[in-house]
């Protein structure tokens, strides 16, 4: 199966849009667990158990595991989520680099961890992609275009001379326009190619409708403590195949023992707002 059509199925089979982003704090872990490494992973089951109904897909961040070296935590975790819940997994590693060095992330996010996806940064330029490409359909890369800091648009946003296109723009239209050639060239085993489009510029969404596919998936951080704009957001992604992260606004809602409970609170809370907000949209 596909990336897509995994993604799809997921959002079908949970009426979701919902990405649960699995970064867990040490400083905001509930008072319950006493050691980080060792509570990692059980405090990481016990969200995913809580919240995988509401979600379409999770996606943990490498580096809030691997500051405290329980990479292989993660693993297991990501293997978890496709035994009990049949739910894909994006890897956030956020990987910029060229030939073999790539290959061997690629292997890494993949082999390593599992991951169906992963994030990517190609402000490299598109050889970043390349050793990528092999890696099977039913894998994915989210390539970084326009990211949620405040400080985005101080290079992202830049107009080329040449055309007057903003960076971001022009990274989105080469990255997706290249992952479509691999398509082409080798069916059975291009990965898919999808791009990370920020909330907190929802006016952003707009400018890459004339120049990527409708099919490409985005993946869209910003919404809780960022205070990215929701409905802004969805009615400029409605078009793609797009899900909404959330990380800490679901995971660290709580430090008591009822942390799991209202992290799934929160997640049903997010999932239904968003479905309200597309059902207002399409009326």
């Amino acid at each position: 199966m596909s990336f897509l059509d995994k993604l799809r199925e997921t959002q079908n089979r949970n009426n979701s849009r919902v990405c649960v982003g699995l970064d867990p704090d040490p400083e905001k872990l509930p008072v319950c667990f006493k050691t980080i490494q060792d509570s990692l992973l059980e405090f990481g089951m016990r969200i995913v158990d809580a919240t995988a109904k509401y979600a379409c897909i999770f996606k943990p961040n490498q580096a809030f595991w691997a500051h405290v070296g329980a990479e292989d935590e993660l693993a297991e975790l990501i293997h978890y989520i496709y035994d009990r819940f049949g739910l894909p997994v994006i890897l956030d590693a956020k990987r910029g680099d060229i030939g073999n060095t790539a290959r061997f992330y690629a292997k890494e996010a993949f082999e390593r961890y599992g991951a169906d996806a992963c994030t990517i940064n190609a402000y490299l330029g598109t050889d970043t992609l390349e050793p990528w490409f092999g890696s099977g359909n039913d894998k994915a890369i989210f390539v970084l275009c326009h990211t949620t800091n405040p400080g985005a648009g101080e290079f992202q946003e830049q107009l080329l001379e040449y055309n007057r296109r903003p960076l971001f723009v022009e990274l989105a239209k080469a990255a997706t326009d290249r992952g479509l050639v691999n398509s082409q060239e080798h069916p059975e085993t291009a990965i898919t190619v999808g791009l990370v489009m920020a909330a907190t510029f929802p006016e952003q969404l707009v400018a890459l409708h004339d120049v990527i596919p409708d099919a490409t998936p985005l993946l869209i951080p910003g919404i809780g403590k960022q205070k990215g704009e929701l409905e802004s957001t969805l009615k400029n992604a409605q078009r793609y195949p797009f899900v909404i992260n959330s990380s800490g606004a679901i995971i660290h809602a709580s430090r008591g023992s009822d942390f799991a409970a209202v992290a799934a609170q929160k997640a049903k809370a997010l999932r239904d707002q968003i479905n309200e907000a597309l059902a207002s949209l399409a009326a």
